[in-house]
């Protein structure tokens, strides 16, 4: 009888306790959808056509890329032994330079994308995103991401990064 007693709370603890994870990570993907709602709600026309076009160019220039890549190429990006860095970094030294070109001008013309969104935004809206910069940052995801992009950002600067620099600011 005590097995028994003993086997149904722990069943029992184990549901209450997964529950409970499940419930935190959907609230704070709930929580981080609505505010990228809220930053789109306050965006203009403009901005929002702005947006749908750069969203739709980077569909395009990713479809493309993912075409010109060789089956070694897409063999390394599957090969689950390495980690994302390591894929990442084994792949750019296989690229063609056609393919640099395909990236560069990606990269380009997202840049010039988002200084043009840049240039439309008002300082309330500039507001807005940086407290939901802040709020990110408050994070467990958000620090996991600040510290990735610093660690991007030093590889970079010591020239150990496989990317380019772009703009001085070391994003994807």
């Amino acid at each position: 009888m005590k097995t028994l007693k003993f086997i149904g709370l722990v069943a029992f603890t184990l549901t209450i306790g997964l529950n409970t994870g499940w419930a935190q990570q959907n609230q704070n993907q709930n929580r981080n959808q609505n505010q990228n709602q809220n930053v789109e709600n306050n965006l203009t026309q403009e901005q929002l056509q702005l947006l749908k076009q750069q969203r739709e160019q980077i569909k395009e220039n990713r479809d493309l890329f993912r075409a010109s890549l060789t089956e070694d190429q897409l063999d390394i990006l599957q090969n689950t032994e390495l980690s994302r860095t390591e894929r990442h970094d084994a792949l750019m030294l296989t690229l063609t330079e056609v393919q640099k070109t395909l990236l560069a001008t990606h990269q380009e013309s997202v840049a010039q994308c988002n200084e043009q969104i840049r240039a439309t935004m008002t300082s309330e809206q500039r507001q807005q995103i940086r407290t939901r910069l802040r709020l990110n940052k408050e994070t467990q995801a958000g620090n996991e991401i600040m510290n990735a992009t610093k660690e991007r950002q030093r590889q970079r600067e010591n020239g150990g990064g496989s990317g380019s620099k772009r703009n001085g600011r070391g994003g994807n």
